[in-house]
């Protein structure tokens, strides 16, 4: 599943890069703001998980060690809640990246316009 998200926030970050997309400003003004808000509260949310890296306590036992040890295996897993943040965080920063492109691209692509046909904005 990581994968496809990926493979997608990919393909847009690579159109935006070669100049392939391109959208006006206003036009993304809304999705920027929301992507900011999405990566602030993803950012919370890794700052309160950081806190939470301390052993677990299960027991003194053997059975409540080795649980304790699972637990924390799965907290810092590669498929964890924590991991999927990271990676969501990571995939919500490329793609405010690429939307900024876009609206560079429109900009320049406006420009060039403009000077083709001798006009200004």
């Amino acid at each position: 599943m990581y994968e496809a998200i990926g493979g997608a926030v990919s393909a847009f970050s690579n159109a935006a890069a070669s100049g392939q997309v391109s959208i006006e400003a206003e036009a993304a003004a809304d999705a920027l703001k929301k992507l900011g808000k999405v990566k602030d509260q993803i950012g919370r949310l890794l700052l309160r998980s950081d806190t939470g890296n301390t052993d677990v306590q299960l027991g003194a036992n053997p059975v409540g060690q080795a649980m304790a040890a699972k637990s924390m295996r799965r907290y810092d897993g590669s498929d964890s809640f924590v991991a999927a943040l990271r990676i969501l965080a990571d995939q919500t920063a490329k793609s405010e990246t690429a939307l900024k492109q876009c609206i560079d691209n429109y900009v320049d692509e406006d420009d060039f316009r403009a000077a083709t046909y001798n006009r200004t904005q």
